[in-house]
């Protein structure tokens, strides 16, 4: 546990993903995240997720562009 935390805290750039609300509390005060972030988490929708980068942090969406849509589904 302890070196996984290590790894984080080093890296610079987060994807932060849904995630069950068991863990989301956990989640929300290791990377010091608002309660605000914190739903976005427990209520994400596919493709939706926070993204960190240098201790900012904001919402991001993905979707997949028409063109991708032969690489991306199969």
């Amino acid at each position: 546990m302890k070196n996984g935390r290590t790894i984080i805290n080093i890296c610079s750039t987060k994807f932060l993903f849904r995630q069950s609300t068991g863990n989301v509390e956990n989640i929300r005060k290791f990377f010091n995240l608002s309660e605000g972030a914190k739903e976005i988490l427990t209520m994400a929708s596919p493709g939706e997720c926070i993204f960190s980068l240098n201790n900012s942090v904001t919402a991001m969406k993905f979707e997949v562009a028409d063109y991708e849509k032969d690489f991306v589904y199969t």
